[in-house]
């Protein structure tokens, strides 16, 4: 088989897909209207899958301090933050950030699925192992692969199968990354019996 033969089918289902005029991908919005609005095919439209929790993008003291950070330091880094890609605004952020939570240090990433990418691949490499929530974001489970590290899923919010799986590993438990998504994250790990030590 072709490298790109693999693509053909989904290529027809997309086709099938636009002559019934459902645009399943690349949704184009001509003008944005609020934080949850915007025109689409000339007709203006709620934005339901938008991660503008809090409507931030069109907050105007958002938007001038965004004006004020592109003045003063232009439209991007031009590499990467290991590189030559920190400036004193990403620390001085960081710091805020830290301080708000009542933390040590962070680190601000560009997307949450970067920032997947980066934590899990960087905590936990080959020979490491995680349990993830079996409904996990797409993000967890490619930072868990670009590292390296074995993981196994759990059913979704069962606190009882994570439990069990905790005693399958025996001692390697004490060393297990345990990743969930929401409000509260568990950290460091599963102990044999299963205890974890949770923070919000």
């Amino acid at each position: 088989m072709a490298i790109f033969d693999k693509f053909r089918d989904i290529a027809a289902t997309l086709q099938s897909l636009d002559a019934c005029g459902v645009a399943s991908i690349n949704v184009v919005m001509e003008r944005v209207i609020s934080a949850c609005e915007a025109i689409i095919n000339g007709r203006r439209t709620i934005l339901a899958g938008t991660n503008n929790y809090l409507g931030l993008t069109l907050d105007p003291e958002c938007i001038e301090a965004a004006c004020k950070a592109l003045r003063e330091e232009g439209t991007g880094t031009t590499g990467s933050r290991l590189a030559n890609g920190t400036y004193s605004s990403h620390i001085a952020l960081e710091q805020e950030l830290a301080e708000f939570f009542d933390r040590r240090g962070a680190i601000v990433f560009s997307t949450g699925y970067v920032a997947n990418l980066g934590t899990l691949a960087a905590l936990a490499g080959v020979g490491d192992f995680i349990l993830i929530d079996a409904s996990s974001h797409a993000s967890i489970y490619d930072g868990c692969r670009l590292g390296g590290a074995k993981f196994m899923a759990f059913r979704h919010n069962d606190a009882g199968d994570l439990d069990n799986r905790l005693r399958r590993l025996g001692d390697q438990a004490a060393d297990t990354l345990i990743v969930v998504e929401g409000s509260t994250a568990c950290w460091g790990i599963g102990q044999p019996g299963g205890t974890h030590r949770c923070q919000k």
